[in-house]
């Protein structure tokens, strides 16, 4: 399974990052840092997960992928903003799967994995 984990803060790539090699050890981890390195990267690979940061570099794209990306893999919203967060709501609205807060703790964030990956055969 290849997931793409993408936020400009590498210490929130790496947990989440661990935190699936931890339960998923043959999962295949991409990162990227900015909005544009994902689009980049979409072109590459064929994902079955995107986390994207709410607030990373060029994010001011991310309804527009979002849109795209729901026809072709699953994607999680990750962000430090609350779920009530308009822009949040209309992500959701949009098609994203989940919302994933950053403060999650590593059950929850398992948790919200394991759902999603249950949903689709990966």
């Amino acid at each position: 399974m290849n997931i793409l984990i993408a936020d400009d803060l590498k210490i929130y790539r790496l947990a989440l990052k661990l935190y699936i090699h931890k339960h998923w050890p043959e999962a295949m981890i991409y990162e990227a840092s900015t909005m544009h390195e994902v689009v980049a990267d979409v072109f590459d690979v064929e994902f079955d997960l995107l986390i994207l940061d709410i607030n990373m570099p060029g994010s001011e794209l991310l309804e527009d992928f979002v849109s795209q990306a729901i026809k072709y893999t699953k994607v999680i919203i990750f962000s430090d903003l609350d779920k009530d967060d308009t822009r949040v709501e209309n992500l959701i609205k949009i098609g994203a799967d989940a919302f994933l807060p950053k403060i999650s703790r590593q059950e929850e964030v398992i948790n919200t994995l394991a759902f999603i990956f249950s949903e689709r055969e990966l």
